[in-house]
């Protein structure tokens, strides 16, 4: 059975994957961006009376 030996050109191959791997490591590590989705800043308006602020009774 012949064997076959890694070119250079793998080798560097293989070097740059391993890196873009240890980048993605490190990206996935962060903290989820804050998207404002579901946060609530405030509270809703008081539903509004059947009457206007003009219509005085």
């Amino acid at each position: 059975m012949p064997v076959f030996w890694p070119l250079p050109v793998e080798h560097e191959q293989a070097e740059y994957m391993r890196q873009i791997v240890r980048e993605c490591r490190e990206l996935l590590k962060q903290p989820l961006p804050d998207t404002f989705l579901g946060r609530k800043t405030h509270e809703p308006f008081p539903p509004e009376s059947d009457a206007t602020p003009n219509e005085k009774g």
